[in-house]
């Protein structure tokens, strides 16, 4: 099951739907709400437990269905990443795989994104939805995204609720580590000039692994040029750790 971060939507990850299919993994991509035609428009008031609620449904959907009969291995993306996190703890993750993702504390912002995100910040502290604007997208998330590529992505970009924004950057999404009897797998890029490869560090250590830092890559790991290397290392890990 594979989630995908703010302000994006399932199609963000279609080159990992493709590549674990192709590996054999029977492999999903939902959409939260807010997205894809659902409700509420823009995300408007929506938080971050209703993100993980929207999952949890998709999971009951396909276990009352036959199509899940075991917790499945997530696989989640910045915020998608966060998401994972809340699940596994809930006990509803066989594997999780974090890519970029936004940590289990506040999510700092690093000094090249303040001058971004300044304009911005009253927007996010009154939890009213918002989009980022092309520019600051392809400054802080698709730094390593050839330009040709990036005007698609700003295309997909939706609003997302202000007030899960805000939870992220002041640290009110805790995860308890001891509740998470699974195998972690930790990665980041240390281009990412969104979540710092130092946050990547400090979601690996709170998990007790070892993170998986890769050179030339940014925020947009997920479908970046070496993304492919990047399928692979999890392939190879999940191999081992959820046969």
């Amino acid at each position: 099951m594979l989630l995908h971060g703010a302000f994006a939507d399932h199609l963000s990850l279609g080159r990992w739907v493709e590549r674990l299919a192709a590996a054999g993994h029977e492999t999903w991509a939902p959409a939260r709400r807010g997205r894809a035609g659902v409700g509420p428009e823009q995300a408007e008031g929506l938080t971050f437990d209703d993100y993980v609620e929207d999952t949890v449904a998709v999971l009951d959907a396909l276990g009352q269905s036959g199509s899940l009969d075991r917790p499945p291995i997530l696989v989640g993306h910045s915020l998608g990443g966060l998401v994972a996190q809340r699940l596994a703890e809930l006990g509803r993750a066989g594997a999780i795989v974090l890519l970029a993702s936004a940590p289990p504390e506040a999510l700092t912002a690093q000094e090249i994104a303040l001058a971004y995100f300044a304009p911005l910040t009253p927007t996010i502290m009154s939890g009213a939805p918002f989009v980022l604007p092309d520019d600051t997208c392809s400054v802080l998330a698709l730094n390593r995204v050839p330009e040709s590529d990036r005007p698609a992505i700003h295309a997909r970009l939706t609003p997302e609720s202000g007030l899960v924004y805000q939870a992220l950057l002041t640290g009110a999404i805790a995860i308890d580590p001891g509740a998470i009897q699974v195998p972690v797998f930790v990665a980041g890029g240390e281009e990412d000039r969104i979540i710092a490869p130092e946050q990547v560090r400090h979601t690996a250590q709170h998990y007790g692994v070892e993170p998986r830092l890769y050179p030339n890559h940014g925020h947009w790991i997920i479908d970046e040029p070496g993304t492919d290397a990047v399928i692979d290392d999890v392939l190879s890990w999940l191999a081992i750790e959820a046969p």
